[in-house]
Order: structure tokens, then C-alpha cells, then sequence
């Protein structure tokens, strides 16, 4: 066994130390732009350029290590006096990006980026004598020896873990319907306390694939940063709520929507710094990015105090393209940038095409969650999305209908009815139930899925929500409440959009989860559909 056979055994805990030292350059280098003046950054950037040099170079990353060292040499500088921090930034974040690329290549075996010339650049800028910051003490070395609070572990040894914990929840479930049946006192003993335990190790399991939601944020102040220096605009991002804790799943699926939203900002809210003070405004915008939790679910905000959206522009673009009709309400046209609207007259870098949008709605509704946006003119627009805090396990209520059973999230049930036939309306087009004075359209799900409608002296209604939108699902018969594995569809029930995945239950059996956003959706397109076509032939008969 030679030495590079040796090394390869410690690759992955070198990428996974090395991703974070970058991500603490960055950062450093971040707050240098903003105070040049302030030592902490350039001995942040010092140390993390040191560890990093030392790492590669034990690794036998010789491009890695001579640019971290270029990089050392370019910080001595500053610190020094020899060099303007000013002139060094923008080198030092290409910098970071080349080693970026490096780590990712590394990590699919392609070898090392080429350093060469960004390491001369360094070198040439490390001799040139202009004033710097003063040079600053020494901050302290941390101790060599500490005591090990964490460890790196593998995602693929989490979701392994995951699906154990799963297996050993339906199995719980399975011998649960076996104690209905032999009605044991010690079985039932036996199995209330590795009910205990199955939820125990479920929490534990669930709790170590919690990743703070600033794994995501931070990738954003670089971003925003690069944005408006291509765009020449002034913008400060806050973050609030890094804290905030998700499923490992949740985080993977919401980074590409946060960027679209944030590119979105940049190319339809913020304005250029002279149009922000002729209206009255600071030079410098504000993006705002928030996340708060709150029972089962996340909220993320992303807003910005700039142009606001034109609802005129909106609508006359999305009557253009026959997504509205010319009569269509503001709520209406402010939706319709979700369907491929765009105002931008010509597509840039950032955006233009009209898809962004689109694809984050796609990608949130996908995962269980919704997204509104709120605006005001010249006052700027907020977006908001909520997401489940986890898409392995979850409540949910079993109802019956046509003799299968199906399932429904808890989190998206209101309440459950017994509705006498007196309190159902015929509508023009559909059912509604009165509830409270307020009329809830009523889908019945034996007629969805050809099912026989049973003769019932009462009509068992699960009324759903989704945002401010409510709908009463009209079964066969409700049976009891579960923590539910979810599992994904096959590619042949992924094509119905009423089921969001499946579950299997303690005897096996394989129930369908339905998906209640397009459920409210299409009952929504259908109502459309026939107000439009009333609204046709209505024009039509006045005209004759």
C-alpha cells in the first residue's frame, strides 16, 4: 500500500474541513470590504489561508497549497502596511472561487483547478508597497488538543439510519393490529414500551438530520454581493432566523428557489442608487431574508423595500401572452407571475425569461409547500414560503372511500363534519357545504376515483386548507390518525396529481397520501374554467 492509497482514506474529511475554511474566508472577506480598516478580518482570512495550506499540502494538494500560500503572503502585506486591502479583495474572492472549483473536482476525482496565474497575480500584488492597515497581535492559537464535541457524518449514513427508523415504525404498526387480535397483556406490555423506544430512536434520528437553514443563508451574502457589482447597485442583505432547523430533504430542495428570489429582486425591485434617492429612498437597498418555525412548518421571507410590482405591467403582459383576460382582479395578475409573466424587456444574466418564478412554485408545491408574494408599489415585495420542517414522517388522518383506504396530512385538516344532506348546497356547477355562514366547495371523492357513492345517513366531510383556501372532501368514512412514512410514488400514480406519495401500513397494505394543494387547485381551474365559459356565452347571446 503506497502513500496516496494512504491518503485517500482521509479525502472526504479533508473536503468536508477545507468547505468550511472557504466558507470562513468569504465571510471574512465580506466584512473586509465593508471596514478595510478593521484587523479581524485579515487575521480570520490569515489563519483560515494557513489551516488550509497545511491541510492540502499533508494531502499533496501542491496547487492548493502554493495558492493558499500566495494567498498568506498577499494577507502578510496588509497586515504589514505593504498592501491597500482595497486592491487585494476582489483577487481574494477569485481566490476562493478557484478553490471552490477545486474542492468540487477533488470530491468527483477530476484533480486540482489550475492556480497558476491567480498565484503570480498574488505574488506580484504581495510586493507592491502601499500603505495597509497596521499589522495587529497575533490572535491566539487554539489549543492542540481538545475535547471532541462533534463529528463529520456521512448524509448517506443518516438516510440509512432514516430508513431503519421507518421500517421500525411500520413493523410497530404491524404488531400493534396483532395485539388488537390475541388481546395479551404481556404482548401488550412488550410492545407499549418498544412503542416507547421506536419513538425514541425515531426523534434521535429525525434530530441528528436537522440542518440549521444558515447552511443555505450563507451562500447569500457572496452572492448578493457579486449581483450588485455586476448591476451597479447598492444593496445590504439582513438574515434573520440562520437558527431555524430543517430536514436535511427540506434544505436540499429550497437553496435553487431562494436564488431565483433573490435574482428576482435584483432585476424587477431594487433600482439603480440615483433612481432610489430621486424617489426619496437611501442609495443603498435593503434585502431582507427571515425564517421563523412555527408548530409544523417553516416560514421563509424574502423581501426588499424597491420598486414594488407594476400590477398594470402585470396584467397587460399576461393578457398578451392569454394566460388572464382583461377583466381579471389585481390578486389574479399578481399570481400570474408565477405562470411564466415577465415585464423585463430584455433577458440578462439574472433573469428575463419568465421561468423562475414558475420553477419555484413548482419546486415548493413539490415538496408540500406554498408561496405568496405580497407588493406595494414603490415600497418594495415580499415573498413567502412554507415548507413542512421534514418529508420523511408525518400525521395524518386514514379515511375510507369505495372500500380503500386513503390518507391525509393533519396539518392540512381544519376539522372533521358530519353533514346532515340539508346542510350540503347543489350550486350552479358543484356542492358546497355551509359552514359558519360560509359556503365550502365540496368535492366528493368516490365520484374522483370512480368509486360508488354510499348511502349514508350523514356525509362524513374532512374539511382541508391550503393558504386562505378551503375544501370540504366528502368520504366514505373516517378510521384513525398514524405517524405515516412517507415513500415516493411510482412513475405511473406520480402522473395523478391528487397523490403526493404513499405509505404502507402494519398488514402491508399500500395507501395512497393525497396531495390537497392540487386538489384545491384543480377544483379552483375547474370553477375558472366554467365562469369563463358562462362569461363566452353570455357575450355571445347579448350580441345576438
Amino acid at each position: 500500500m503506497n502513500a496516496t492509497t494512504n491518503l485517500a482514506q482521509y479525502k472526504d474529511t479533508f473536503l468536508s474541513e477545507a468547505k468550511d475554511h472557504v466558507a470562513a474566508m468569504n465571510n471574512a472577506l465580506l466584512k473586509l470590504e465593508k471596514a478595510p480598516s478593521n484587523p479581524g478580518p485579515v487575521n480570520d482570512l490569515f489563519r483560515a489561508a494557513h489551516t488550509l495550506k497545511s491541510m492540502a499540502a499533508t494531502m499533496q494538494y501542491e496547487k492548493t497549497a502554493a495558492l493558499c500560500h500566495a494567498m498568506e503572503d498577499v494577507l502578510d502585506a496588509v497586515k504589514k502596511g505593504r498592501a491597500k486591502p482595497g486592491r487585494c479583495v476582489d483577487l481574494l474572492f477569485t481566490c476562493c472561487d478557484n478553490l471552490e472549483s477545486t474542492l468540487k473536482n477533488i470530491r468527483e476525482d477530476k484533480g486540482e483547478m489550475d492556480a497558476g496565474q491567480l498565484t503570480e497575480r498574488l505574488r506580484a500584488l504581495a510586493s507592491d508597497g502601499e500603505a495597509g492597515i497596521p499589522e495587529t497581535e497575533e490572535t491566539r492559537e487554539e489549543e492542540a488538543v481538545a475535547r471532541v464535541q462533534s463529528i463529520e457524518v456521512k448524509v448517506e449514513r443518516l438516510d440509512l439510519l432514516m430508513r431503519q427508523a421507518e421500517e421500525l415504525l411500520i413493523n410497530k404498526m404491524r404488531l400493534e393490529r396483532i395485539r388488537e387480535d390475541l388481546n395479551n397483556p404481556e404482548l401488550s406490555a412488550a410492545l407499549d414500551s418498544l412503542a416507547r423506544v421506536v419513538r425514541e430512536i425515531r426523534y434521535t434520528v429525525m434530530q441528528a438530520r436537522l440542518v440549521p437553514i444558515g447552511f443555505v443563508f450563507n451562500r447569500f451574502p457572496r452572492m448578493v454581493r457579486d449581483l450588485a457589482k455586476q448591476q451597479n447597485k447598492e444593496v445590504t442583505l439582513e438574515v434573520e432566523g440562520s437558527d431555524i432547523e430543517l430536514d436535511r430533504s427540506v434544505i436540499d430542495e429550497i437553496g435553487e428557489s431562494l436564488v431565483h428570489l433573490i435574482r428576482n429582486a435584483f432585476d424587477h425591485g431594487v433600482e439603480l442608487p440615483a433612481v432610489r434617492v430621486k424617489s426619496g429612498k437611501q442609495a443603498s437597498a435593503v434585502l431582507r431574508l427571515s425564517a421563523r418555525q412555527t408548530k409544523s412548518s417553516a416560514l421563509i421571507k424574502v423581501s426588499d423595500d424597491g420598486a414594488g410590482l407594476d400590477l398594470n405591467d402585470i396584467r397587460n403582459a399576461a393578457v398578451k401572452r392569454g394566460i388572464l383576460s382583461a377583466e381579471a382582479s389585481d390578486e389574479a395578475a399578481v399570481s400570474s407571475i408565477f405562470s411564466g409573466v415577465s415585464t423585463t424587456q430584455e433577458v440578462t444574466a439574472v433573469s428575463g425569461r419568465g421561468f423562475g418564478l414558475g420553477i419555484v412554485k413548482n419546486k415548493i408545491e413539490s415538496i408540500g409547500g406554498e408561496i405568496r408574494v405580497k407588493s406595494e408599489p414603490h415600497k418594495g415585495t415580499t415573498f413567502t414560503i412554507s415548507i413542512p420542517l421534514t418529508l420523511a414522517i408525518i400525521k395524518s388522518l386514514f379515511v375510507g372511500v369505495g372500500g380503500k383506504t386513503y390518507a391525509i396530512p393533519l396539518v392540512n385538516i381544519e376539522r372533521l363534519l358530519m353533514v346532515d344532506k340539508s346542510n350540503i348546497k347543489g350550486m350552479a356547477d358543484y356542492e358546497a357545504v355551509v359552514l359558519n355562514e360560509e359556503d365550502i366547495p365540496l368535492t366528493r371523492l368516490s365520484d374522483l376515483f370512480g368509486a360508488p357513492r354510499p348511502k349514508l345517513k350523514k356525509q362524513p366531510v374532512v374539511v382541508v386548507w391550503k393558504g386562505r383556501e378551503k375544501m370540504g372532501l366528502a368520504v366514505d368514512n373516517f378510521t384513525t390518525t398514524h405517524e405515516i412514512v412517507l415513500k415516493p410514488l411510482s412513475k405511473l400514480v406520480r402522473e395523478n396529481r391528487y397523490f403526493s406519495g404513499s405509505t404502507i401500513t402494519g398488514s402491508g397494505e399500500v395507501v395512497l397520501i393525497l396531495d390537497v394543494a392540487n386538489l384545491i387547485l384543480s377544483k379552483r381551474r375547474y370553477e375558472s374554467e366554467v365562469t369563463a365559459t358562462r362569461s363566452r356565452a353570455e357575450r355571445r347571446w347579448a350580441y345576438v
